[in-house]
């Protein structure tokens, strides 16, 4: 049973809707998995604080892993944050086999939800396509597996002003298609 016990456990941690019906009906929630009843008392005898505070520990570190991915796009769009832990919170990371490590892999099942968190009037107009084009490099210089991307700018010109230190301020939309492999990004400008 220790298994059931520490998956039950790991779930209530890692997915906020379920820590919530949890915390709505206790007993409830506890029929519903199969358990024994020294297993029942000790999730009974969790402080929902203290299981807050273990999700929030466990997105946080998620978060970290994922920030080191993801470097320039945080500097056009910093709220990516905010927008990364509240979608983990309610999806949480499934165990997966895959050479990528957990940031890189994080970074590219988020990466729908994130680049819609960067489409804001507020933001650089080319914030999607700089954080895709970090996502899907990072990842296929890791794994190999070849990757695509149709930006509306010149990412790669974007990505060198970014790492000189320099802020683009309304870059010209220029097409381009990229191709990541594992040897780097190569371009071609689209008309």
């Amino acid at each position: 049973m220790l298994a059931a016990f520490q998956d039950l456990l790991g779930l209530l941690a890692t997915d906020a809707g379920t820590r919530a019906r949890f915390a709505d009906d206790r007993e409830g929630f506890l029929r519903a998995f199969p358990s024994d009843e020294g297993d029942r008392r000790l999730l009974r005898a969790i402080a929902l604080h203290d299981l807050a505070r273990f999700a929030d520990g466990l997105i946080a570190k998620r978060w970290q892993e994922v920030r080191r991915v993801v470097p320039l796009s945080l500097v056009v769009a910093p709220r990516l944050a905010v927008a990364y832990r509240t979608w983990l919170a309610e999806h949480p990371a499934p165990a997966q086999d895959t050479v990528l490590p957990p940031g890189p892999a994080e970074a590219l099942r988020a990466l729908p939800t994130l680049a819609g968190a960067t489409l804001h009037p507020a933001l650089a107009a080319y914030a999607p396509d700089l954080l895709s084009f970090e996502v899907l490099s990072a990842c296929s210089l890791i794994d190999g597996a070849g990757r695509r991307l149709r930006a509306g700018f010149a990412v790669h010109d974007i990505v060198a002003d970014l790492r000189r230190g320099v802020l683009p301020m309304d870059p010209p939309p220029v097409p381009h298609e990229y191709r990541f492999e594992r040897g780097g990004a190569q371009h071609r400008r689209l008309t």
